[in-house]
């Protein structure tokens, strides 16, 4: 049976289907849903979800059984996909933050995770099955925060932090995380079975400026691609419509390079502005152009499976597709990017944050009135052209000093 935008899956709306191929369908829903994927048998938490009758496969095993189908026989020309088809392909999905390198010695539980925009906005830390199964729900916990590495130093303390595990994934609640935390950040749990849990930072060997904004410690620049949006460049209004969408949805590499076919980017542009300054086709081509022109964006090439999934690089066997690439500016930060400030945090030197986008439309959530103003008064103090409005899906947040 062919599922239909508007039914349901896993308690969950379809919102987007995919062609079917064979008996197996794959349909993104609203909300992420918790599932078995039959082939590898590994809980699963996601919106991507195939399915071929009570089977339910994850995103990646659905992508290898249908590249391990036998290939059709087709002539030439049926290898060059359509631009309709360019423009519905199916991208993977990010690390959804939950623990993962579960270490359970019977005495202590250790995980890691990298910290989502959904972790900061609700003041939420994941909490892997290992430790909700032992620790009672609503439990109180005190925490601490370290600078690890070499030398080991205090950042935080919070006491009183809950677990709650009545939701689909357990969950510490009502911490929270420091100024300097992004999303992206790389974090390091220990419980030792008691009230006490230890959250550790990992330092990099020295700060690095990652698409404009100044990074300290281990991150999964993936992420931060995709949940922040500080430009290290001048854009107008149009082009930034582009960038935002082609990092909020395109294919992401291990570098944060974000990638898509022109016509996905095109349409997802059009699709996810605000109806108010919606821009024609061919003001997003030219935007397109003009960020071209200027290097911001790049051609590079990659390929789609038969189930429409796109890849990067290209593999060997699939049908190449031109791809359109931002690749966010990678530095390490200079002077000007740090400087000392007695007063900052945590008694170490500070760092100015250049005013950037937050991605926060998955989690149903809206910008706050100050927010859009706060948006409106600095994109027109910086001269750019076009409407001075929040873009649909993000909070803004404003140019400010961090700690350490």
């Amino acid at each position: 049976m062919v599922m239909k935008v508007g039914g349901g899956l896993l308690g969950k709306k379809i919102v987007k289907t995919y062609p079917p191929r064979g008996d197996t369908q794959l349909v993104r829903l609203a909300a992420v849903a918790p599932f078995t994927c039959t082939r590898c048998g590994q809980t699963k938490t996601a919106k991507l979800v195939a399915a071929r009758g009570d089977a339910l496969y994850c995103n990646g095993c659905y992508g290898r059984m249908e590249a391990s189908a036998p290939e059709p026989v087709a002539d030439a020309q049926s290898q060059v996909p359509e631009a309709e088809d360019l423009a519905g392909v199916v991208v993977g999905e990010l690390d959804g933050g939950l623990p993962h390198s579960v270490v359970n010695t019977g005495l202590t539980v250790e995980w890691k995770f990298h910290v989502r925009a959904e972790h900061l906005l609700h003041g939420t830390c994941p909490v892997p099955a290992e430790m909700a199964g032992r620790a009672a729900s609503q439990e109180r916990f005190d925490l601490t925060f370290l600078r690890g590495r070499r030398r080991i130093r205090i950042l935080d303390e919070q006491k009183g932090i809950r677990l709650d595990a009545n939701g689909t994934e357990p969950v510490l609640t009502g911490l929270t995380w420091q100024s300097f935390v992004l999303p992206g950040t790389r974090v390091s749990v220990r419980w030792d079975t008691w009230r006490k849990l230890r959250l550790a930072y990992t330092p990099l060997d020295e700060p690095v400026v990652f698409g404009g904004t100044v990074v300290r410690y281990a991150y999964d620049p993936r992420i931060m691609t995709r949940e922040l949006a500080a430009f290290d460049a001048r854009v107008d209004r149009v082009e930034e419509l582009v960038l935002i969408a082609l990092r909020e949805l395109g294919y992401l590499d291990e570098k944060g390079r974000a990638l898509l076919p022109q016509e996905a980017l095109v349409r997802n542009t059009v699709e996810r502005a605000q109806p108010s300054e919606r821009p024609a086709e061919k003001k997003i081509h030219g935007a397109i152009e003009r960020l071209l022109s200027r290097r911001l964006l790049t051609w590079e090439q990659g390929s789609i499976n038969r189930a429409a999934m796109l890849h990067y690089p290209a593999r060997r066997g699939e049908t190449p597709v031109p791809l359109l690439c931002y690749a966010p500016v990678l530095r390490v930060a200079e002077r000007e990017d740090l400087r000392d400030d007695p007063s900052a945090g945590y008694g170490v030197s500070a760092h100015r944050v250049a005013g950037h986008l937050m991605r926060i439309g998955h989690l149903g959530k809206d910008a706050s009135p100050e927010a859009a103003a706060a948006y409106r008064e600095d994109h027109a103090r910086a001269g750019l052209a076009g409407p001075h409005e929040l873009p649909r899906g993000f909070t803004y947040v404003r140019e400010h000093e961090r700690g350490m």
